[in-house]
């Protein structure tokens, strides 16, 4: 299984406000794939102490980066669909790295929930799921 968090997930995991990512990143049947613009958005919303926490934690856990350039067809079909810039280019990522589910807790995602190439939940919902 492929999925994609966003970037909310590990700033809320870094501020230790939500612990229970830790069953995912502990679950060897999930690949977790992670790119630039998340990677930038998560440096930019946390401080040093937790820049150091997050660096640690890619150094722990199997992460798969991915810094293509993603297609130009891709990121006008997000952006027709209503989705807001860095939503555009994290669905576009889904898309291409055939993400099974993206976890995010980002309410436009949430509300525009209905993706043809994969879906989109919280993370209480994703490990609903997963159980």
């Amino acid at each position: 299984m492929i999925i994609v968090l966003d970037s909310n997930e590990y700033i809320n995991y870094l501020e230790k406000k939500s612990e229970i990512l830790g069953e995912i990143f502990s679950n060897e049947g999930i690949a977790i794939c992670i790119n630039e613009i998340i990677f930038k958005e998560i440096l930019r919303n946390v401080d040093a102490l937790k820049k150091k926490e997050f660096y640690s934690l890619l150094s722990r856990h199997t992460f798969i980066a991915y810094n293509e350039k993603l297609p130009l067809d891709l990121l006008q079909k997000y952006k027709k669909l209503g989705l807001k810039k860095g939503d555009i280019v994290i669905a576009s990522f889904c898309e291409v790295i055939k993400a099974d589910y993206l976890i995010s807790e980002n309410r436009h995602f949430l509300k525009s929930r209905i993706f043809d190439k994969f879906e989109v939940l919280n993370l209480k919902e994703f490990l609903v799921k997963l159980k």
